[in-house]
């Protein structure tokens, strides 16, 4: 077991201009040792070899009282791991796990709190955005701000599921799509938070709960989303009514034109992307984790894309939207209710968002189009992991994107 004893540096650069340095409490650990700073100063004079105040120090025995605790603590933290489990630490390890023990809030692991400083720590937007709204409705259903992570119990998300398919933060029940993600976010967030907080090289349990166990999350099953040919051609032939309408009919063609681009790639689109004829670039939404075998996509810009290019680009890329929206959540937003009235006004069995433009140039493509799934899968920057380490040999063919869009956009017509 380690040993813990006060001790001081009396060297200058430890030396306040009071003449007083710092007691510290040392850790003796493995043959190793280390320090933990304590709220007390003496004059050096004061301090005996053997760690205790001398009697010349006035309040001596108040401190030596005071420095007996902080030390008597220290080594209950050092019992309770156990002999077996100290001895495969080092000394910086025991060190570090002790100052998280004595912190105020150890017996208290807000996860609510913790959440939050994982999602101002995450870059990519869709990704904090995921956290974002998991978490929102999370709290919205516990209706409290702070909740222990070891208070989450596979029984409290079977019951937030439950409320979910009844009824979710806008009073409707939710799609089990919607319920899905959201509770994938959380649990996302559970096991970072449990990862952060345990110390199993250790053996340092601090949140044994599994509230996400095989079969809680609701499988996750994707709506077909495709519009039909025919349905395609009457949104192209529609006169908008508004400028939010017009917008909407131009920005769902476009992003069809463009082999079902994300409307948030869509908008943060700029010249540096179009070049010779083509836009080329890299989805900000991937399937994997990292960004290892992910390709850029080429795309050339057809005639049919041509023109709303140049009805909203002035010197910029899609300049006009820029104007008029200030980020690509408000633009999205507005896209998606100007195509729900388009839907309405063309009594559409169907209420499409921006991402039902991806499914559909899929599904055209590889039932009327013709295009080998393999093909759509690539045209869509899909990573196949069957296929992904040849991938990495193989120089990407542009030519394959240009033929089977074309293909897309004749039937369109």
């Amino acid at each position: 077991m380690a040993t813990f004893k006060p001790v001081i540096f009396a060297t200058n650069n430890h030396i306040k201009s009071d003449g007083t340095t710092n007691i510290k409490i040392r850790i003796y650990h493995n043959k190793q040792s280390q320090y933990i700073a304590s709220p007390y100063y003496v004059q050096p004079e004061h301090m005996g070899e053997d760690g205790n105040i001398l009697s010349s120090y006035k309040n001596c025995e108040l401190l030596n009282y005071e420095l007996g605790e902080i030390i008597q603590r220290y080594r209950g933290i050092d019992i309770k791991l156990g002999k077996e489990r100290v001895s495969r630490m080092s000394c910086m390890d025991l060190k570090e796990h002790i100052i998280a023990a004595v912190e105020p809030d150890y017996e208290f692991i807000d996860f609510i709190a913790f959440s939050r400083n994982v999602i101002a720590e995450t870059a990519k937007d869709r990704t904090r955005e995921w956290y974002e709204t998991s978490l929102s409705a999370f709290i919205w259903w516990i209706k409290k701000e702070k909740i222990d992570a070891r208070d989450i119990t596979s029984k409290k998300i079977e019951d937030y599921i439950k409320q979910l398919t009844v009824s979710g933060q806008n009073s409707n029940p939710m799609e089990p799509g919607g319920i899905s993600n959201y509770v994938r976010g959380l649990r996302a967030l559970y096991n970072k938070c449990k990862d952060h907080y345990n110390d199993e090289d250790h053996n340092i349990i601090r949140i044994h709960n599994n509230p996400f166990p095989k079969g809680v999350v609701p499988a996750y099953r994707r709506k077909k989303k495709s519009v039909s040919v025919s349905d395609i051609q009457k949104i192209k032939s529609y006169v908008p009514r508004t400028k939010r309408e017009e917008i909407a009919k131009d920005v769902f063609l476009a992003s069809i034109y463009l082999i079902g681009i994300n409307v948030s790639d869509l908008f943060k689109l700029t010249n540096k992307e179009y070049k010779r004829g083509r836009i080329t670039y890299e989805r900000s939404k991937t399937n994997t984790d990292d960004n290892i075998y992910n390709y850029p996509l080429s795309i050339r810009v057809e005639p049919e894309l041509q023109d709303i290019l140049d009805k909203y680009s002035d010197g910029r890329l899609f300049s006009a939207l820029h104007l008029r929206y200030n980020n690509s959540k408000n633009f999205m937003r507005a896209t998606n209710e100007g195509l729900d009235d388009i839907c309405t006004e063309l009594k559409l069995p169907y209420k499409i968002t921006t991402n039902w433009a991806r499914h559909t140039w899929a599904t055209i493509a590889r039932n009327k189009a013709g295009v080998p799934k393999a093909d759509v899968d690539f045209c869509l920057g899909h990573v196949n992991n069957d296929t992904k380490m040849a991938d990495i040999y193989i120089d990407i063919d542009y030519g394959i994107f240009d033929e089977a869009n074309r293909k897309v956009l004749d039937l369109l017509k």
